[in-house]
């Protein structure tokens, strides 16, 4: 064996860009596979299939984060306190490091406010919530948008009731006010006075409880709308920079601001791409403090969350596969915190096994594939370096369009973001409906036999806000210490809002949330709730290969909206085919063949067909442009085929049999 270890790599020669080229062209019979193999990823970058070391600005270096051991966050959203307390101990057992509590207040309803999540009303359910649980050991985390401060105090008095060593707790608040303005039109009237508040919650927190992180970017409202992943960047960065501009003006120091502001990330499952979307971020955000004079040993905090965008209610279970795909995505990417949430949350409230599975997959990312052992393990990788690279530029030229709109706020107000949200989001969604963007069990590879009738999420009931006071006495120059006296005197959410928040709606085009399946699990609804469901009997005739491929394509297509599908192995005539009709009536029928046997096939079976008491609606697998309106005259009421649009296609036909209205 050589004792020097570079002996090793001198017994193979170096192979010269031109080399690798050379053997592309040839394998590729001479076209160029910058143009043949380039991937147009849809996430504003496009990415060729190989790339060198000197494709890089410069020479790879890790992004440095001090370890990989991130902590497993459980998501609660449970409704009665007493359910989410067990909920939360029962985790803590049972592999969970830290716990994520929702809490949403509703301001669409005309006369009244409503509470969804987890019911924390008042400093006393609060208590009962966290009853048991040790914060000195379990961070905590709130999704909690604007009533942060509420929440805040809420946790302060708990603490201090229970002489927790402050120093040693540690969490976050979901305090984003630039992502409630976009997704709702909401924002406090008087913004100086929310400036104000902001910079007191801040300062609050640094004086007393220095480990939480109360100001959030939550890019994940860009992600559920459809944003690309040079969009999610751009403007969580331009998030953090207001944060930095205005509360700066307002007096504290960068780098206590900065240290107050953690990134929340959606995952999605385009698995190198994310790993290198968490990368670039760190590498971006660090050029920001530089500029506002933050301390270089600032830590950059990042949270992953599985997507919701892209999670089904067919097919649930393919689910754990995108969600452990995308945890380990995060893992790869050094992620500080990341929330897997259960497969079925989709379409009911996740139940014990679905939250298990959840936190196992992280488990096992830790315990077996020991993914928290190596820090930063993308690092060195032409391919994920070059990736970050260019992530990284188009996400600083989305985050200077913001910033020449004098920073995130005016923008939004300006309409710039939405509009690029809403062209991402439609160029998607023709993907989707084309199913060039493929989502396994919806819109292609459906189960048929699958009904959701049993299993449909059911709404919690409304909880409103609770009012325990007439009077709440905040001082705005004292906010976080008279919410916490005001808490302890017996004051709930309902009069604390108010006494808060000044809100108003913009006249603002909102973002809104979504999932990409959406469109295709609604048709399918639309069947399960029909009173009959419609048949489709394939007509395999004449060329074996042929017929076999089209009548593949007719059952996925047609599964994806739950018709009872009969797909006979093949018919040797016509006749044969017309017995099965009569016999079985269906309400449609696909012939399927070559486009050379269509021409004796079409006028032959349209022919007898037309002699029917009651006609099947008749579509042919393929599309021969020459004879398409020759068909149609003779009798050929649809054609399906690779290209056409899928969604417009089954909506057409939802239509046509009375499902759903034109």
């Amino acid at each position: 064996m050589p004792t020097d270890e570079h002996k090793l790599f001198s017994e193979f020669p170096p192979v010269s860009r031109e080399q690798w080229e050379e053997v592309i062209k040839k394998d590729l019979r001479g076209a160029d596979y910058k143009t043949t193999l380039e991937w147009h990823t849809g996430e504003g970058i496009d990415v060729l299939p190989f790339y060198r070391e000197e494709d890089l600005d410069e020479p790879p270096a890790p992004i440095s984060f001090d370890k990989n051991d991130w902590e497993i966050r459980q998501p609660i959203s449970e409704q009665d306190i007493s359910n989410a307390n067990k909920i939360a101990l029962h985790v803590l057992e049972n592999g969970a490091d830290a716990l994520e509590f929702t809490i949403k207040i509703d301001h669409t309803k005309e006369n009244s406010d409503n509470l969804q999540g987890v019911n924390i009303q008042d400093q006393e359910a609060f208590d009962k919530l966290l009853d048991g649980i040790n914060p000195e050991k379990t961070p905590l985390y709130f999704n909690t948008k604007l009533y942060s401060p509420i929440l805040l105090a809420m946790f302060y008095n708990n603490c201090q009731t229970k002489n927790w060593d402050s120093s040693k707790i540690s969490g976050s608040l979901l305090f984003d006010p630039y992502a409630l303005f976009i997704t709702t039109g909401l924002f406090p009237k008087d913004e100086t006075a929310f400036i104000d508040q902001s910079r007191q919650m801040v300062d609050f927190c640094h004086k007393n409880l220095p480990k939480i992180k109360c100001l959030g970017v939550d890019a994940g409202v860009y992600h559920h709308a459809g944003a690309t992943i040079v969009q999610e960047i751009g403007y969580a960065l331009a998030t953090g920079g207001e944060y930095l501009a205005t509360l700066s003006d307002a007096g504290l120091d960068t780098d206590i601001i900065a240290q107050s502001i953690h990134f929340n990330f959606a995952v999605g499952s385009n698995y190198f791409l994310e790993i290198a979307k968490f990368r670039a971020v760190r590498k971006l955000w660090r050029i920001i403090l530089g500029e506002y004079g933050v301390s270089e040993e600032m830590p950059t905090y990042l949270q992953g969350s599985s997507s919701e965008w892209n999670k089904t209610m067919y097919d649930p279970y393919v689910n754990m596969l995108r969600a452990t795909t995308e945890g380990m995505a995060a893992a790869i990417a050094g992620c500080d915190a990341i929330t897997i949430h259960p497969f079925d949350k989709t379409f009911r409230q996740p139940d014990d096994f679905s939250r298990r599975i959840a936190r196992n997959s992280q488990i096992i990312a830790k315990e077996e594939s020991h993914l928290d052992e190596v820090a930063d393990p993308s690092a060195g990788s032409y391919y994920i370096e070059t990736l970050t690279d260019k992530i990284a530029e188009a996400a600083w030229n989305c985050f200077q369009e913001v910033e020449n709109q004098d920073g995130m706020l005016k923008s939004i107000r300006s309409g710039y973001p939405q509009t690029a949200i809403e062209e991402s989001r439609e160029q998607r969604n023709q993907a989707i409906a084309r199913r060039k963007r493929v989502f396994v069990g919806t819109n292609e590879y459906p189960n048929p036999n699958e009904d959701l009738a049993d299993q449909r999420l059911e709404e919690p009931p409304e909880k409103l806000l609770q009012k325990n006071s007439e009077n709440a006495a905040i001082d705005p120059s004292q906010l976080m210490s008279t919410l916490g006296e005001a808490l302890k005197d017996g004051c709930a959410l309902g009069d604390l809002v108010p006494a808060l928040f000044d809100l108003h709606r913009e006249d603002i085009r909102p973002i809104r949330p979504y999932r990409g399946a959406q469109a295709f699990e609604e048709l399918r609804q639309a069947t399960e709730n029909h009173s009959t469901t419609p048949t489709v009997l394939t007509l395999p005739i004449g060329n074996k290969k042929m017929r076999k491929a089209r009548s593949a394509f007719a059952v996925n297509l047609f599964g994806c909206v739950g018709y009872d599908i009969t797909d006979p192995i093949g018919f040797d005539s016509v006749d044969e085919a017309m017995n099965e009709i009569k016999n079985n009536r269906p309400d449609i029928v696909v012939l399927c063949s070559s486009d050379e046997e269509y021409e004796q096939l079409v006028p032959e079976l349209s022919k007898k067909l037309n002699q029917l008491d009651r006609k099947s609606i008749t579509v042919l697998a393929g599309y021969p442009k020459e004879q398409v309106e020759q068909y149609l005259n003779a009798g050929i009421d649809e054609f399906i085929h690779a290209k056409s649009d899928a969604l417009k296609t089954l909506k057409n036909f939802q239509q046509k049999l009375g499902i759903i209205k034109n």
